[in-house]
């Protein structure tokens, strides 16, 4: 290992960048663990491919409604509080999730509502705080490490829940996994006491956040490519767990599948970290075109085998387009002389075009389960989604491109 890539190594796993992959990491454990089978529970509840539609929806709004209520009401409140905060919040939702029962299924769009505000509360403190503590040359690394963590849980924790459901069967199987998500956020909340604590992100009204993209041209490429992943996140997190469900009626399936496509990720993960800011924008384009070309699989048939076989390949080139993405949504921002002072708006900013593709996917999503087959629905806007990815590489490719430009002409200048 050279000099430089071992002084990127330690800069990743030194405190706080330990500290904050350790409390994400039980943040991830968490979410893994239930993320599926909460919605898939709202279907079980109800015997509604609708209903869980309907939860979506829900958890979206209420994610980009937290982001804002969060930056209105709270704004000179640390980053590190609301990162604790969400946590709190989000144990609360669970536990009321295990208290409602069999009854919350009547309640999918606002049940979706309250658990996407405590989601949106911990994701505003989490990627300020991300922000603040991650040094550029840090940033490519982190998120590496991040996601292949990230995957390893996603493979070990929905087959776990999926068997624990499986065994236990009914309300009590999902019981038991919301209280082990419940737990994995409460430990989170204590392993967040050590964080660092930055500045608040000051105040930021939503026509400020939304006034970025058009002055910057390089951050209104990548707020459109932010856009076109949420469609993605939204459409294969909802749709594959209907095609699971509609294929086999199996708890445990769902875990199969979600374990599969995460450890298919590790390593692209921790190699896609790994490339240089010059190789950022051809990494994008191979897991784009990959994803793109593996989805097509699914309109030749969509049975419980291509459905795995799916969940490998595009587990597996996905991290290519992801990691490298989510580094340089960091990086356009430091071209801004004005970073430090408008790092809220931007945190801000980016949400709310996550939030909006993920729910211009579920509207998709229902206005085609109106007219067609949930199946037939589901494809199309899978299919939809592997297209957008393309378009996501283009943009996040070209706005890192501009976002160099605009640095090389300042260090010029300097």
């Amino acid at each position: 290992m050279s000099r430089a890539s071992g002084g990127l190594a330690r800069d990743v796993l030194k405190v706080p960048c330990k500290r904050l992959l350790a409390s994400g990491g039980l943040v991830n454990a968490g979410f893994a663990a239930s993320s599926v089978f909460v919605s898939l529970f709202f279907y079980v509840t109800s015997g509604s491919v609708t209903n869980m539609a309907l939860y979506s929806l829900g958890n979206y709004t209420g994610l980009t409604l937290g982001f804002l209520a969060m930056a209105r009401w709270f704004p000179e409140t640390s980053p590190r509080r609301l990162f604790r905060a969400g946590l709190g919040l989000n144990a609360m939702f669970y536990l009321l999730l295990i208290v409602l029962g069999r009854h919350a299924g009547a309640l999918a769009l606002e049940l979706g509502l309250v658990g996407g505000m405590a989601a949106g509360t911990y994701w505003l403190g989490a990627n300020t705080l991300t922000y603040d503590v991650l040094s550029p040359e840090g940033r490519g690394r982190y998120y590496g490490f991040n996601f292949a963590i990230t995957s390893v849980l996603n493979f070990v924790m929905p087959l776990s829940a999926g068997v624990v459901i499986g065994r236990l069967g009914g309300q009590t199987g999902f019981v038991a996994v919301f209280a082990i998500a419940l737990s994995a956020f409460v430990l989170a909340w204590w392993a967040a006491r050590g964080l660092s604590t930055t500045p608040g992100i000051g105040g930021v009204p939503l026509r400020r956040a939304l006034a970025v993209p058009p002055v910057r041209t390089e951050w209104g490429r990548m707020w459109l490519a932010l856009g076109m992943r949420g469609f993605k996140q939204a459409a294969g997190g909802l749709g594959l767990i209907v095609l699971i469900a509609l294929a086999t009626h199996s708890s445990t399936a769902q875990g199969e599948f979600a374990a599969v496509a995460s450890l298919a990720g590790v390593g692209t993960s921790v190699l896609a970290g790994r490339l240089r800011p010059a190789s950022r924008a051809l990494g994008m384009w191979v897991g784009a075109v990959g994803f793109a070309a593996t989805t097509v699989m699914l309109f030749f048939r969509a049975d419980f085998g291509m459905l795995m076989a799916y969940g490998a390949l595009s587990g597996f080139i996905y991290p290519g387009l992801m990691v490298p993405l989510a580094a340089s949504v960091l990086d356009v921002i430091d071209t801004d002389p004005a970073a430090a002072q408008l790092r809220g708006a931007y945190m801000l900013s980016q949400e709310v075009a996550i939030n909006a593709g993920r729910i211009a996917a579920v509207l998709v999503l229902l206005a085609l389960l109106a007219v067609a087959k949930p199946v037939e629905a589901v494809v199309v806007v899978l299919g939809v989604a592997a297209a957008l990815q393309l378009g996501a590489a283009h943009l996040g490719a070209a706005a890192l491109e501009q976002s160099d430009a605009s640095r090389g002409a300042r260090g010029a200048l300097a």
